[in-house]
């Protein structure tokens, strides 16, 4: 059921970034509320559901806003490599720190492809440009997002947890 839930609540979150994040464009980008779905449901969940709901996610989302799947596939694939890589690395961070160091860097990684995909169309970018007018102002904006919706799932009572898988044999999972 968690599972299910967990889907829904992705096709939706593909649905808002289609319908509502165009309408709140601030510095001249917008909220990515799929990329914010799929950290929250890997920090508050289980990476299983995130690896669920990546590829139904980029489907959803290049189906809705006529783009390619696989690009936003490749777009959200850093998050549970990176969360696995700081929840494992010896750099002392909190739950928070590094769900918002996910998600700025995966949000990051995500802007910067949408924008070699339009230069790659066609369309004009410089390198300086790209930086201080798209990839800075979506990850402070991704960043307040988060800030919005974590600290109230704190204090609702809900736990960080791991985004690394458990370790097991192979006869583990039978």
């Amino acid at each position: 059921m968690k599972m299910f839930s967990a889907i829904v609540a992705t096709v939706f979150a593909a649905i808002w970034q289609v319908t509502v994040a165009p309408l709140f464009p601030a510095w001249g980008v917008t909220f990515d509320f799929l990329l914010l779905t799929l950290v929250v449901m890997t920090a508050f969940g289980s990476p299983q559901r995130a690896m669920v709901c990546t590829p139904v996610a980029a489907v959803a989302y290049g189906f809705l806003a006529n783009r390619e799947p696989g690009l936003i596939l490749l777009a959200y694939l850093p998050l549970l490599p990176l969360g696995f890589y700081l929840e494992g690395a010896r750099v002392p961070l909190n739950h928070y720190a590094r769900t918002a160091l996910v998600l700025a860097a995966t949000g990051a990684w995500a802007r910067l492809l949408f924008v070699l995909a339009s230069v790659v169309g066609g369309a004009d970018a410089t390198p300086g440009l790209v930086l201080v007018h798209v990839i800075l102002p979506g990850a402070f904006l991704d960043l307040a997002l988060l800030s919005m919706v974590y600290v109230p799932l704190r204090l609702l009572g809900w736990s960080g947890q791991g985004m690394s898988l458990s370790r097991g044999g192979y006869y583990s999972s039978l």
